[in-house]
């Protein structure tokens, strides 16, 4: 095997990784500055393939679709060069599955700009095309990333893990995964909203009230404030569980931190009325934890199952 081929190809696809992250803190640069209708046509800007980027808003929102044409680039770049390389024959799957997930993810970013919801007087993209456009983006960014350690492995293989891993340790994972999914729902949907102040104030909401009413998105907010709080103690309990794993408690501790700073950003984000900085930062560790999440999932499935009975080994 060309050693050189899968490494080469693992680090394009590190890189299209990062450009994706990237390109999900830029999506929410765009919203802060509430720039996602700026463009009213796609995939041209006001009938331009290079409009006039003195308009209020369209240099952020054309910088944006420049951006995920770097994107493309780079995923091309990546599947041309694996798929070229008779010794990576195995990743021909994923490199297509990518590539579908990539073009769905085109059509989404159309969606936001051409469905538009009036519902309060005020145009802005239709929530759920920006809810399925912020999943779909962040599940690219997974998969490359699962890709590129992959690719990487082939020149550095991982050793194999002795040891199950601690008892409910796979079940507090299924719940952090199934919690942070909920929490980028909620979260897109209140930016897709324009909700974000919802709450206007932190830890408490609205007339300094610990318990609010849940009328509306006031209630979305508390829910989403709810479950970040149900995701550090989650994220805690996995990073204490695994902290003496090798690998696997290298990405438990990240996950730990990373939720951390996200409920941090989460909190500057009221206190600083939506600055669209703050509000770009917490996209990308969104993203970031999004993506950890995905090599948490890879490792886990690597830890062999707990060990078997006596009577179980010898056949009773």
């Amino acid at each position: 095997m060309t050693h050189s081929t899968a490494s080469r190809t693992a680090r394009i696809f590190l890189l299209l990784t990062v450009f994706t992250w990237a390109q999900i803190a830029f999506g929410a640069l765009v919203r802060a500055k509430q720039a996602g209708l700026s463009c009213p046509d796609w995939p041209l800007c006001h009938g331009a393939l290079v409009p006039n980027l003195k308009l209020t808003g369209v240099v952020y929102e054309y910088g944006h679709r420049v951006f995920a044409a770097i994107v493309s680039a780079l995923y091309v770049l990546g599947a041309v060069v694996g798929w070229r390389a008779p010794e990576l024959r195995r990743f021909r799957g994923l490199f297509v599955g990518l590539g579908a997930l990539l073009l769905v993810q085109a059509v989404f970013g159309g969606l936001t700009v051409l469905l538009v919801d009036k519902s309060d007087g005020a145009a802005r993209p239709a929530t759920w095309t920006v809810v399925s456009h912020l999943l779909l983006g962040n599940t690219f960014g997974a998969l490359a990333l699962l890709t590129a350690l992959r690719l990487r492995e082939i020149d550095v293989p991982e050793p194999a893990p002795l040891r199950p891993p601690p008892p409910l340790t796979r079940a507090l994972a299924g719940l952090w995964m199934a919690c942070l999914v909920l929490q980028m729902v909620i979260g897109g949907s209140i930016a897709g909203s324009l909700q974000g102040l919802a709450c206007a104030e932190f830890p408490t909401c609205n007339g300094g009230l610990w318990f609010p009413t849940l009328d509306g998105y006031t209630g979305v907010q508390i829910l989403h404030r709810c479950n970040a709080c149900l995701l550090v103690a989650v994220g805690w309990t996995l990073s204490w569980l695994l902290r003496h794993r090798g690998r696997l408690g290298l990405v438990a501790n990240g996950l730990a931190w990373l939720i951390l700073a996200q409920v941090g950003l989460g909190a500057m984000n009221v206190w600083s009325q939506l600055k669209p900085h703050v509000t770009t930062a917490h996209s990308l560790v969104a993203a970031l934890l999004f993506s950890t999440t995905a090599v948490l999932a890879m490792e886990l499935r690597r830890q062999p199952s707990a060990t078997p009975a006596p009577l179980e080994r010898e056949g009773h």
